[in-house]
């Protein structure tokens, strides 16, 4: 029955991701019929607490995104990336990890693609290395920020090892992202023709399909006091959720011995976050439901909601078969488990999801915690099959045509750079996880 229920939920998994969009947490739901009714499997609960915290956090970003706060940020990257135009390729994927960190979703990368394209050019620099490369940081970052889906998603679920919570999950995931970044950065730098020997950028230029830029220093947005106050109280919510998870002291402890529990706290930050933008910058509440991150938030609230809620149920359902034959086996190999949360990834297109689906296999496969958190870098592998949003956007900023997917799909601009991070933040993460844990 294993088997038989493993491949039905793979089929849900690969349906679910060709249909695209929200489809994948209604195939979910089909697969939940599947299992109940022709399988006589006992649903599991919903992963309940990774939709609060979701929930919470979406409200305070939005809230941000409402008064403005999105729009000063990117001013403020542009003018960053603008002070150091030569090295856009090495800036750039820096600058992108920082804004993901900071949002909490990798979808920000959109306002900064324009931005990189126009400084390459400006410079003589081929777009697609430093387009690539950001895109990869991006959600590279959804690995390690406090506010995250997907960093939300392993908190929750790894609160049965003693020495894994949010404070020890940043200190093994950020650098190891970060150096896998610079590495990666280090490996397109002088990837490509030089725009002066493309010829196909050449001829674009000739028949007048690429602008010349200019700098831009007049036609900005004007940044308005509430978006600045917002970001700033954004920005204070993700350093208290991260320090009250450095030190447990911070946190209450009740009548009956147990402290607050981090997924607790988070929530509590961020709609008081959300609560205090609101009231400090006057906006009116119902323009939260109208901005487009929200879109991008409910989209992760119903992947946990139906199709994590079908592996949580196989999981619960096999959670013997899982001990007895396969946790020998991946143990004595871990790249196996490594490898599966690569592919998911790749599947699913989103950390979040892949977070969902594997972390309770890992726990089920009774894994060392060191091994669980460095193959869960490898969940950003969203570019293997290059059909993510964020990769097709990519393709669309890059108005001098290099960013490119080829002939054979797999031989596309984000490959060497995505192996490159995916590899090392593994690596790394796995080195620092097994001292740390």
């Amino acid at each position: 029955m294993f088997w038989i229920e493993f491949i039905v939920l793979m089929l849900i998994i690969v349906w679910g991701t060709r249909k695209g969009g929200s489809f994948l947490a209604m195939a979910g739901g089909i697969g939940m019929l599947i299992f109940v009714y022709i399988f006589r499997v006992t649903p599991s609960d919903p992963p309940i607490t990774v939709i609060l915290i979701m929930l919470a956090v979406i409200t305070a970003a939005c809230t941000m995104q409402a008064t403005g706060g999105l729009d000063f940020m990117v001013q403020l990257a542009e003018k960053i990336l603008r002070k150091n135009p030569k090295n856009i390729t090495l800036v750039a994927p820096f600058v992108a990890y920082l804004f993901t960190f900071c949002c909490g979703t990798g979808h920000i990368v959109y306002s900064l693609l324009p931005v990189i394209n126009e400084i390459a050019l400006e410079n003589g620099i081929r777009p697609e290395r430093p387009i690539s490369v950001s895109i990869i940081s991006s959600q590279q970052a959804n690995t390690g920020s406090p506010i995250t889906a997907a960093t939300v998603a392993i908190v929750g679920y790894m609160t049965i090892f003693e020495k894994v919570n949010l404070a020890t999950i940043m200190l093994v995931a950020i650098p190891a992202a970060l150096i896998g970044v610079l590495v990666a950065a280090l490996s397109v730098y002088k990837k490509g023709l030089e725009l002066e020997d493309d010829p196909e950028y050449q001829q674009r230029v000739a028949d007048g399909l690429v602008k010349d830029f200019k700098k831009k220093v007049e036609g900005e947005k004007q940044v308005t006091k509430k978006a600045k106050i917002s970001v700033a109280i954004f920005l204070v919510s993700m350093v208290v959720i991260a320090i009250c998870g450095i030190f447990p002291a911070l946190r209450p402890t009740f009548s009956d011995g147990t402290q607050l529990a981090m997924t607790s706290l988070i929530q509590i930050i961020m709609y008081v976050a959300a609560a205090i933008i609101v009231i400090v910058s006057k906006i009116d509440s119902n323009d939260i439901l109208e901005v487009p991150l929200l879109k991008t938030g409910f989209f992760a609230v119903i992947l946990a909601a139906g199709l994590c809620w079908l592996v949580n149920t196989f999981v619960g359902a096999q959670t013997d078969f899982i001990t007895e034959n396969l946790s020998a086996l991946t143990n004595k190999y871990p790249w196996i488990y490594i490898i599966a949360v690569f592919l998911v990834g790749a599947l699913t297109s989103s950390q979040a999801s892949t977070t969902m689906i594997m972390i309770p296999i890992a726990i089920a496969l009774k894994l060392p915690a060191y091994i669980i958190v460095g193959g869960w870098m490898a969940c950003s592998s969203n570019y293997f099959i290059p059909d993510s949003s964020q990769c097709i956007a990519g393709l669309a900023f890059d108005t001098a045509g290099t960013t490119k997917i080829g002939k054979f799909i797999f031989n596309h601009s984000y490959m060497r750079p995505g192996l490159v991070c995916t590899i090392v933040s593994v690596l790394v993460a796995t080195g620092i996880g097994y001292f740390v844990f």
